[in-house]
């Protein structure tokens, strides 16, 4: 299923994005976002937004759906 088939505002090129970079992690710039965020998820999911500049609005739609999902199990 796509994510556009679930209502989401999410394009193609976007989801293109951030599978050509999912392997492009700069960890060092998720280190020096840690330490500013004191956040490690988020300093990840900021990092990948660098990585992928035109998936960064959505980027954090996964992160709260998979926890919606996990805590109304």
């Amino acid at each position: 299923m796509k994510f556009q088939e679930l209502g989401l505002q999410i394009t193609d090129a976007q989801i293109a994005e951030m599978e050509s970079k999912v392997d492009d992690i700069d960890f060092a710039l998720a280190a020096e976002n840690e330490k500013k965020l004191r956040h490690d998820v988020m300093a990840h999911v900021h990092t990948f937004g660098v990585a992928a500049p035109s998936a960064s609005p959505i980027i954090h739609l996964g992160k709260k759906s998979v926890i919606n999902a996990l805590t109304n199990i």
